[in-house]
């Protein structure tokens, strides 16, 4: 008998998997394998059952998986929950085996505005989608300390998204070290430190690729508040990498 090739999905996959992994210097072995025989999963059905947890929650969004692309069997129904709590990453499971597991970024979708019956004309501007950080209602100076109700999101330009803040709980409690002007997005020099990674303490290293989230150990080499840039060592590959602080001990690779 002979073996089934990979597709040209599958393989231009691998390709484009590749050039990331030995860009962050890691390995392709946390990667899902393509099936070849003809029990294989394909990424339409596992869109069908995401698609289906999303309605069912209310969810707005739109998952990050080539339709076309084969993944390894599964020999039961496929479960889909938040990781973290959070619907921008689903984790995609089989529970008879526990070894299979696929995470998949999904794009959050805006509310749609009500219909009025009346002609709507949206501009250009309108239509452009931002990114939020977090800002101050009003100015503080040194010594204060930020409340929730002191919280306000702003919209972003992409060259302003390092050392800023994205999750509103990162800010609650904490302390201003240097005058922040109202409206203006936080950024992380600007507080007391607290520090999300640590020196020489592990954190786990997050890569997407195709929107397939695969995530490794490593050691960080510099303490790093939210959204600042640290040097961190791949466990796996032995490489010092730089990556931004996106949570408690998780960093995102540059490349």
């Amino acid at each position: 008998m002979t073996s089934q090739k990979p597709s040209a999905t599958a393989t231009k996959f691998i390709s484009s998997a590749a050039r990331l992994c030995v860009a962050a210097g890691v390995s392709l072995a946390g990667l899902p394998a393509f099936a070849t025989s003809a029990n294989h999963l394909t990424g339409a059905q596992i869109l069908t059952k995401i698609n289906a947890a999303l309605l069912a929650h209310g969810v707005d969004g739109t998952a990050k998986i080539n339709a076309k692309d084969r993944h390894n069997p599964c020999p039961g129904d496929i479960s889909v929950a938040p990781l973290f709590n959070s619907w921008k990453t689903l984790k995609v499971t089989c529970p008879l085996n526990p070894g299979w597991r696929l995470l998949v970024r999904v794009s959050i979708g805006q509310a749609k505005p009500m219909n009025t019956g009346r002609n709507t004309i949206q501009t250009e501007a309108s239509k452009k989608q931002h990114t939020t950080a977090f800002a101050l209602r009003r100015s503080m100076v040194k010594g204060e300390l930020i409340q929730r109700n002191d919280i306000i999101s702003v919209p972003i330009k992409a060259q302003q998204s390092y050392g800023v803040f994205f999750n509103r709980n990162d800010l609650i409690g904490r302390r201003v070290r240097t005058p922040i002007t109202a409206r203006e997005p936080v950024k992380s020099r600007q507080l007391d430190p607290r520090f999300l990674v640590e020196t020489n303490k592990p954190v786990t290293i997050a890569l997407e690729t195709n929107g397939i989230l695969v995530e490794m150990a490593g050691i960080s080499l510099q303490d790093g508040q939210a959204g600042e840039l640290v040097k961190v060592e791949n466990l796996s590959s032995g490489k010092t990498i730089i990556g931004k602080v996106i949570d408690s001990r998780k960093i995102s690779p540059l490349y």
